[in-house]
């Protein structure tokens, strides 16, 4: 009787196992799940419209430029957050006399189509271009930034392009290693992976209180990555309140990289 209760629990463990597997291949199911996009909100003023290639719609963007000789930021937001709801942060960076390009990804806010990684790749790509052909702002004078699910487009263009610098705020190691299922086909944004063949300098931010992404993973990041790095870990903060918990410190932290990566690349 033992025996054929094992045997019964074992299948359904399989059959589990299978049915997960199976629901996560389903084409599209896996974006859905990691892309959120918030409530559709009023639009905001400054945005704008950047063409896709091959007809793929638009995606909505907002620039705010550098002062002159300034660094620029080219920003991937989070998740559940758009132009509209990272607005204050924006303006806080260019308060602070740095130039910023934010944009929303497919399927959020002021952007057409459905979110998934190969459009996130596709946008931030069309931002760098953008920036660099259209703005004919030098790569040297760019810094890739992403948060959050952000940091997995970020990481991805870091790879391709070669800008000033590279900053994850909260990143993570892969999509799938958040919720444990690292083990399963079909990974998106597998930044771990990636991070070894990024040859810019990189700063990591990690708050030590992070419930959404625990910092081991962009500590397990910044291990892996082969450019030069510094991991700035912001004590008592947790995923969506890093600004606000580190305060002064972030500015100043931020802007103590940038000068010196500027520097030793002079």
């Amino acid at each position: 009787m033992k025996h054929k209760k094992w045997k019964a629990a074992g299948c359904t463990v399989v059959l589990l196992a299978g049915l997960v597997v199976a629901l996560l291949l389903l084409p599209g199911c896996v974006d859905r799940v990691i892309f959120q996009p918030p409530p559709q909100r009023a639009s905001i003023p400054g945005c704008f419209r950047l063409e896709l290639p091959e007809e793929a719609g638009h995606i909505g963007a907002r620039y705010l430029p550098a002062p002159e000789g300034g660094f620029t930021l080219l920003y991937s937001h989070g998740n559940a957050e758009d132009l509209a709801s990272i607005a204050y942060r924006l303006s806080a960076y260019h308060a602070e006399g740095y130039g910023i390009l934010a944009y929303d990804y497919e399927g959020y806010g002021e952007s057409s189509g459905t979110p998934s990684e190969a459009a996130a790749y596709r946008d931030i790509e069309r931002c760098w271009q953008f920036l660099t052909v259209e703005k004919q702002i030098p790569p040297e004078s760019i810094v890739i930034y992403g948060r959050s699910v952000g940091t997995g487009p970020a990481v991805w263009l870091a790879t391709r392009r070669r800008a000033l610098a590279l900053v994850l705020e909260a990143p993570f190691t892969s999509t799938f290693a958040v919720a444990g299922l690292d083990w399963l086909p079909g990974d998106r944004f597998p930044n771990l992976d990636r991070i070894g063949r990024i040859n810019q300098p990189l700063l990591i931010i990690h708050g030590d209180r992070d419930q959404v992404i625990p910092q081991h993973h962009g500590r397990k990041l910044a291990d892996a990555a082969a450019a030069p790095k510094s991991f700035y870990n912001v004590g008592g903060a947790g995923h969506n309140n890093i600004l606000l918990v580190a305060g002064r410190e972030y500015w100043n932290n931020l802007r103590e990289f940038l000068t010196r990566t500027k520097h030793e690349k002079e």
